[in-house]
């Protein structure tokens, strides 16, 4: 038995030592990236609209044309808000077919249509002042941005060169805080943010997909999605050639094959499957566990605290607004420190540091926030923290998981494995906007303490379970996974008591 144990242990088992190539960042790459992620954009931008209090406040005016008491308007809100969340869960089921079926830049131009779509459902719902079309335009919006919650990281860290591949990957949660600072900046009064303007609010989505709509064609498709699963050598050859302004990319298509040879037996694999498949039940169990740590980290009851956070340190109402811009801010510049750092320092660093923050921030605030009302200058404070927790979660909570998933996973799996992720995602969200409001009317500030364990437990797990996956290729990372769970597995075992490490290895002796 120590000669298996010697195999398997990590002195015996040397790391893998990639060369990675310095790619540099051509301009057919940037380009692809940069429009790429307009969707991202467009995710932010209207999640922001979405759940925008002007706007819902006009919606409780449409609602209350209807028949009906104070209960049937609180009803018909609620519905309205929980249909976004809906929407978005079942693109996140649509958007795997899609991807699959018509490649990760068909899904795009088809998304980006109904992006369009989806937009003139919110301009007329404006104009309208129809309340039952407002819930429908939700709905269909839902849709176009759970699929771009899929397509576009999917996409972009496909086409990524190796040693670039962190950056890239959390670039569309960079452009996701873009699109809400940009939503909050034109809902002010005195740009489109009064009742005649809302029309052309809502309207530049559509704007932003037109002119994805007209410039992604010209991109190429994923040299992975054309070489593996569509098996088309040249094409993927040419695509890697546009996008490295290099005509020597053997290396690359070397990678893609090896890739191709080691992934037979997951061909075909859809959610179902996947959930099922025993050799990857530790990457799914991963993926929901950290769609779970993100939903459920307490990052929404920060968000319903923070204007009355805001408002208890004297601050005048109409300049919360320009408060809510200067957070939204500090979030881009900490996701934008997060790019910089991440392919030197690793994911797994920025997870830990993520939900670390978060757990001791939810007990924090919870101490913080019952001691507000006996001191004024503990509302500032609590204002501090507030949002060095949404820097926190920016960083790692936010911007890592669809990041982890693409890593974990092979070609054929992949698109399968961000189907599970984005369903664990809107439902989490769903649930959490439903159940929110209901708990915090009976525990108020201690709502956090619930997240806190949460956070806690998955900081643990990533800790124990999640291997670094920076400068390493897909197959690479995919060989070191079965390894580093065993070494733990191993390290476990080894902690247990003599006579109970010999029955969990096969040898002993039948119990007392």
């Amino acid at each position: 038995m120590k000669t298996t144990r010697r195999s398997i242990d990590s002195k015996a088992v040397p790391e893998p030592k990639p060369v990675v190539r310095k790619w540099e960042v051509t301009y057919s790459l940037l380009r692809t990236v940069l429009v790429t992620s307009l969707g991202s954009i467009q995710y932010g931008y209207i999640l922001w609209v979405v759940y925008s209090p002007v706007l819902l406040m006009e919606d409780m005016g449409n609602a209350a044309k209807n028949p009906g008491e104070q209960q049937y308007l609180l009803f018909m809100l609620g519905l309205a808000i929980s249909l976004f969340p809906i929407g978005g869960l079942t693109g996140a089921l649509i958007a795997g077919v899609m991807v699959d079926e018509y490649g990760r830049k068909g899904a795009l131009l088809i998304n980006c249509f109904c992006s369009m779509v989806s937009s003139m459902f919110m301009v007329c719902a404006t104009v309208v002042q129809a309340f039952l079309f407002t819930m429908v335009s939700r709905f269909i919006v839902g849709i176009t941005i759970g699929i771009f919650s899929i397509v576009v990281p999917l996409y972009l860290i496909e086409i990524s060169p190796l040693n670039m591949r962190g950056a890239v990957g959390m670039l569309p949660h960079f452009f996701l805080a873009v699109g809400v600072l940009l939503a909050q900046l034109l809902s002010f009064p005195e740009m489109l943010g009064n009742e005649e303007d809302w029309p052309i609010l809502t309207s530049v989505p559509g704007i932003l997909a037109l002119f994805q709509t007209i410039v992604v064609p010209s991109f190429p498709e994923s040299p992975r999605y054309l070489l593996i699963q569509k098996n088309d050598e040249e094409k993927a050859m040419l695509a890697l050639q546009k996008l490295r302004h290099n005509e020597d990319v053997q290396e690359e298509i070397e990678e893609l094959q090896q890739e191709k040879m080691a992934e037979k037996t997951e061909k075909s694999m859809n959610s179902l499957k996947i959930l099922c498949f025993p050799s990857l039940r530790w990457q799914v169990l991963s993926v929901i566990i950290l769609m779970c740590g993100q939903q459920l980290s307490g990052v929404n009851a920060v968000y319903f605290y923070t204007e009355r956070i805001y408002l208890s340190t004297g601050t005048d109402l109409n300049n919360v607004p320009y408060i809510r811009v200067a957070s939204s801010v500090a979030i881009i510049i900490a996701v934008f420190v997060g790019i910089f750092y991440i392919d030197s320092m690793g994911r797994k660093f920025l997870l830990l540091l993520g939900f670390g923050m978060c757990s001791i921030l939810c007990i924090v605030l919870t101490v913080n926030l019952e001691l507000q009302g006996d001191a004024l200058w503990m509302s500032y404070i609590n204002a501090f923290l507030i949002n060095i927790f949404l820097m926190g979660h920016a960083v790692g909570p936010s911007a890592l998981p669809n990041l982890i998933i693409a890593e974990i996973f092979l070609q054929s799996s992949r698109s399968s494995a961000y189907v599970v992720g984005g369903f664990v995602h809107w439902f989490l969200n769903f649930f959490s906007i439903v159940t929110f409001l209901n708990i915090q009317k009976y525990i108020g500030f201690f709502s956090f303490l619930i997240c806190c364990p949460i956070c806690a437990a998955t900081f643990f797990f990533i800790l124990k379970m999640i291997p670094e996956t920076m400068h390493q290729t897909f197959l690479e990372i995919r060989k070191q996974l079965p390894i580093y769970v065993a070494q733990r597995q191993i390290t476990k075992m080894e902690r247990m008591p003599r006579r109970n490490t010999k029955r969990a290895l096969g040898e002993g002796q039948n119990p007392v």
